[in-house]
């Protein structure tokens, strides 16, 4: 129907009608898991604003909020985060309440890199928007994924907590924004334990993707189904998981709900890729994700070396705690891998030591700079960043 609506539109020369025909194939395309072709619709659809001149026409901001998506996902971050300002830029400061999508996007790129500083500032930006204005669950679960991120970040379980109390739980789960929603829930769910709850929103999930052929949230739905067996100590159940995962991934493309994950999951992909458990290109698509989160990981951790440790503790205004109880270029490390989402394990295997090490060198970083626990951390290590003007 929508190949019939573009063509009639062209023939009759209502070029705006043509363009929302091409996003809804392409969103179309998206949903059944043919994410390639639905690239290829929205090439179709830039050079058809090009032609007719429709560069500030709403429906230009909703074509590069839906490539956006597709970017992120197949993680070419600089290019969705380019589409992200360009949505800016289109609508301008007419409505700045339908920035919200560009500003979630910027987010969730920003956490991705480990840039939680940068991502803390247009976090707060969503959150006045959506204080300011009314939005359909349409609008806001693509801003919630990007809270969630970055709470999960954060170790911020408290806001984690009073979201999912008052998040829109809709009837069913038949489209995209619909099945984010719930994901977000079963995300949520997660994070906080209810781990019997998040496998009942998953099952539901998974009930209504299949029943509407929503192959692309079924790839994703599989991937957070994953992180939930792993939180309930369940291997060998995610490692199923994250197979079907890889096998839908050779159709849909997607690897940034992978990564997202990614300090959650490594361990697993490395183990599925070890055993040979993988057909050829399900094996090459997850050494390619493990490359992918090795890197992710390590460049958040990458200003905590030697030379910014040096620059750090002779700038003037560095805290007179961190001057007077030195740490240790490992304990600077720890801190930094830290910050970067790292679990212990993983510490101590990114380090090459034992275990018991890393919580030695984590309890004398935490007697040194006064704090308690992860959260606390996270915040010091930001506000070094920041303070040096990272």
């Amino acid at each position: 129907m929508m190949q019939q609506t573009e063509k009639l539109a062209r023939q009759y020369h209502v070029y705006h009608q043509a363009l929302w025909a091409q996003l809804q194939q392409s969103e179309i395309l998206i949903a059944q898991g043919y994410v390639q072709a639905a690239f290829e619709i929205q090439e179709s659809a830039f050079k058809l604003i090009e032609e007719q001149q429709l560069h500030q026409v709403p429906l230009h901001e909703f074509l590069l909020r839906v490539r956006a998506q597709v970017l992120w996902c197949w993680n070419r971050l600089d290019e969705a985060e380019e589409c992200a300002y360009k949505g800016i830029d289109v609508l301008g400061n007419i409505d700045p309440s339908k920035h919200l999508h560009s500003y979630s996007m910027i987010a969730r790129i920003a956490i991705g890199r480990g840039e939680l500083d940068k991502a803390s500032k247009v976090i707060e930006q969503i959150q006045h928007l959506i204080k300011q204005s009314t939005y359909h669950v349409d609008w806001t679960a693509n801003a919630s994924l990007s809270l969630l991120l970055y709470w999960q970040a954060r170790n911020d379980m408290e806001s984690i907590e009073q979201w999912l109390e008052t998040a829109t739980r809709p009837a069913e789960a038949c489209n995209h924004f619909s099945q984010l929603q719930w994901r977000n829930i079963a995300r949520a769910q997660i994070q906080l334990g209810q781990y019997e709850q998040a496998q009942s929103t998953l099952n539901f999930l998974e009930q209504e993707a299949s029943k509407h052929q929503l192959v692309t949230d079924r790839n994703r739905n599989l991937i957070v189904e994953a992180i939930l067996n792993v939180h309930s100590k369940n291997e060998d159940r995610a490692k199923q998981l994250l197979k079907e995962a890889l096998v839908l991934t050779n159709q849909t493309g997607m690897i940034g709900n992978f990564l997202i994950d990614g300090a959650t999951i490594g361990h697993l992909l490395a183990n599925l890729v070890s055993k040979s458990d993988l057909g050829d290109l399900e094996r090459h698509r997850a050494q390619l994700l493990m490359k992918d989160i090795n890197t992710t990981q390590r460049s958040r951790s990458v200003h905590f070396n030697e030379e910014f440790v040096e620059k750090l503790v002779n700038h003037p205004n560095i805290p007179e705690l961190v001057r007077t109880s030195p740490l240790t270029q490992r304990e600077w490390q720890v801190l930094g891998l830290i910050y970067s989402g790292f679990s212990n394990e993983q510490i101590a295997q990114e380090l090459d030591v034992a275990g018991t090490t890393i919580k030695t060198h984590i309890r004398n970083l935490y007697q040194k700079l006064n704090i308690a626990n992860r959260k606390e951390a996270i915040s010091t290590a930001e506000n070094l960043l920041q303070l040096m003007g990272y």
